[in-house]
Formats: structure tokens, sequence, C-alpha cells
């Protein structure tokens, strides 16, 4: 009677669902410890935070830019920094801010699932949004989005002469 051991490992997962290829790439001790302190950085392992940066820098050489800075650029135009995916999608479409491998513009399947992979970017609401993390100053050194600011006018010299006559 053979006696049948299991190998040591997790279990193989389901023919479709596991990565298809493994590319090996021999990086020196200062490369990999920056990618291991970055995939830490942003709580990834290491092999997901390298799948992600690789698709990041293909998508940006391909396309000039990556499918969920696209996201960002509609979002960031919406008075409350959100939109559904078929908005997004249709936006991006619309202004051909992004393109599929295949020439076609990302269906809202694909957004939403790009705005579920950077948590730290796009937050999910219960109604079906998707919504940009944003923050104030963020916010406020990307762009005019409070409609309600007036500069006012501050009596006295200018700062630019006020430094120019102290450096003196």
């Amino acid at each position: 009677m053979r006696d049948i051991r299991r190998k040591p490992g997790r279990p193989k997962l389901p023919k479709g669902e596991g990565k298809r290829k493994i590319v090996p790439v021999r990086l020196d001790a200062g490369d990999l410890s920056l990618a291991r302190n970055a995939a830490r950085a942003s709580k990834q392992e290491l092999s997901g935070w390298i799948r992600n940066m690789l698709r990041s820098a293909a998508e940006r050489q391909l396309f000039r830019r990556t499918l969920h800075e696209a996201m960002e650029t509609v979002l960031r135009e919406k008075p409350d920094f959100s939109a559904t995916a078929s908005d997004l999608s249709e936006a991006i479409r619309q202004r051909a801010l992004y393109a599929r491998k295949d020439g076609t513009s990302p269906k809202a399947q694909q957004v939403s699932a790009r705005a579920r992979k950077y948590p730290e970017i796009f937050q999910l609401t219960g109604t079906g949004l998707i919504q940009l993390k944003i923050s104030p100053r963020a916010a406020s050194a990307s762009g005019p989005w409070d409609l309600d600011f007036h500069p006012i006018d501050i009596p006295g010299e200018p700062l630019s002469s006020t430094i120019l006559r102290e450096r003196r």
C-alpha cells in the first residue's frame, strides 16, 4: 500500500484562479530592502506590491496614465468627489483618459474593481458611489475646489517687498 503524503504549503487554487506566470527577478540587497519597506508601508504583501507597481508603470508607459489616475481626474471635477462606476466609465470613455489593452474603454465593472483594489484612494459608499478620499489640503493644492473662497486685500506693504527690504 502506498503512503500518500500531502505536500507542505497552501493547497492549489482551482483552475483559472491562480496567477499564470512566475517572472524571476534579481534584486540587490538595497532594492529588495526598499521594496519590502514600501510594501510594508502600504500594508501589502511584497508580491502584491510589486504587481501593483509593475501594472501602474506599464499603464503609464502605454497609456500615459493608469485607470485609477483617470478615475481620480474625473472625480476631482465632481462637486462631492463621487460618481457611480458607470458614470466614471462613461466620462473616461468620452474624454479618452484611458484605454484597455484591446483599445476599448474600461467597463463599469473594471472601474469598480479598481476602486476596491485601491482603498487608500477610493471609498465605496453604501449608495453605490465611488468617492475620492481627499484631504482638504490636497484639494486646495490641486485646484480651486472651494468656490466660496474670495481673497481679501490686506493693507500695507506687499510681503515680497518686506522680504527684500529685510535682506538688505
